[in-house]
């Protein structure tokens, strides 16, 4: 007898507020439990230790804040997306809730694959985090003909162009949304001082942290970088269409 197809979605979630502060690990036990007290017909591994099938597009870092994070489920039987989000947010918080859910076609791997780029929202949390003509001196870092940092990963380090990498970047919602040409989630107000918002890479071989981005930033004009003096906040994610 065969095994009946699989059922897979892509929810957009956000984490805000204090559990900004749960580790990926917790994260994922949130949203089992939650999916469990909601009674949703999810799918689960085969084997000894059987595991709902879910798996997220990108971690976020402890600390960071998201409008616009993705966590793929998979469940066992055909699915309502806006009953499934009603019975699931119910069984969440104010803090990380289900804002979509995508049903995704047959053959469909998973959103990790297809991402490509991410958005964020780089803003202060103290008056002097930037200074005055913070757009000016950013302009002009942008202006080199290259930004080299020193890249560490678990399996090398070396020095790399990161310009290539900045795709578009802005200094308010407006001007964001523009030169991205897709309307911008309703925000969290994480915080309301200087911001400077960056699409950056994040496809599986290329990603650019926009902590490398500040780091070389606050090199470039002499100062330290005072990285909790801002937050750093995702706004979204682009996947291949």
């Amino acid at each position: 007898m065969e095994n009946p197809p699989r059922i897979k979605t892509r929810m957009r979630f956000t984490k805000t507020g204090t559990l900004r502060f749960l580790g990926h690990l917790d994260l994922m036990r949130f949203f089992q439990k939650a999916i469990k007290r909601a009674g949703l017909d999810v799918a689960y591994s085969k084997g000894y230790s059987p595991h709902q099938l879910m798996s997220f597009a990108s971690p976020l870092g402890v600390g960071r804040t998201t409008d616009g994070d993705y966590l793929d489920v998979e469940f066992a039987s055909e699915v309502d997306p806006a009953e499934v989000m009603e019975r699931l947010n119910r069984e969440l918080n104010r803090e990380v809730y289900i804002t979509d859910i995508e049903l995704m076609p047959e053959g469909f791997k998973n959103s990790m694959s297809m991402l490509v780029s991410a958005d964020y929202m780089i803003t202060t949390k103290t008056p002097d985090a930037f200074p005055d003509n913070y757009k000016e001196l950013f302009e002009n870092f942008l202006d080199q003909d290259e930004i080299i940092i020193h890249k560490k990963t678990k399996k090398s380090e070396r020095d790399v162009d990161i310009k290539p990498d900045i795709q578009i970047y802005a200094f308010d919602k407006e001007e964001f949304t523009k030169k991205t040409g897709t309307e911008m989630p309703e925000l969290h107000p994480v915080y309301t001082g200087d911001s400077i918002y960056l699409r950056l890479p994040a496809e599986s071989g290329n990603t650019l942290n926009p902590d490398h981005v500040m780091s070389a930033f606050f090199s470039y004009i002499g100062a330290a970088n005072q990285s909790a003096s801002y937050a750093i906040h995702r706004i979204d994610m682009q996947f291949i269409k």
